[in-house]
């Protein structure tokens, strides 16, 4: 089994209250959040598919900018092991950071994009699992997460 690489992108403002925001994707009720992205395919950097993605799923442009957090996750699905990992970039929307809210996903339409305060944020799950805590410092680091698995080695 070979790990999956996925990419995907934070965009991070100052709300109007003056908190910072995330924008981020989650099902209706808002019962997790996560970012937008999604598989890198054959032949294309991150940078090239996060742009890919934002466009085919909710006709935004976007720029990529630095490489924020590497996330690797293993996981079971269907009984068999699974290891992925994403690149995880900052990133800006090209024209405005005022999109209608909520955004909904093209083909998937239980998902949707909203700008969230971090304080909002804290108050589900925001994956990958240890990514808030990055969101929540003013300069951060490159930082590798590892999440899924219940031992170090």
């Amino acid at each position: 089994m070979n790990p999956k690489l996925r990419a995907a992108g934070v965009m991070l403002r100052q709300g109007r209250s003056g908190e910072r925001e995330a924008l981020v994707q989650c099902d209706e009720d808002e019962s997790f959040y996560r970012f937008a992205g999604g598989t890198v395919e054959y032949g294309e950097t991150a940078t090239e598919a996060i742009i890919r993605e934002f466009m085919e799923e909710y006709d935004l442009e976007v720029v990529v900018g630095h490489l924020l957090v590497v996330n690797e996750h293993f996981f079971q699905y269907y009984g068999k092991e699974h290891h992925q990992v994403t690149l995880i970039h900052r990133c800006e929307l090209l024209v405005t950071n005022d999109i209608p809210e909520p955004l909904w996903h093209k083909e998937h339409n239980s998902v949707k994009l909203v700008w969230r305060s971090l304080s909002q944020l804290k108050r589900r799950p925001v994956y990958p699992e240890g990514i808030f805590a990055v969101l929540e410092q003013e300069t951060p680091t490159i930082t590798h997460l590892v999440t899924g698995r219940s031992y170090k080695s």
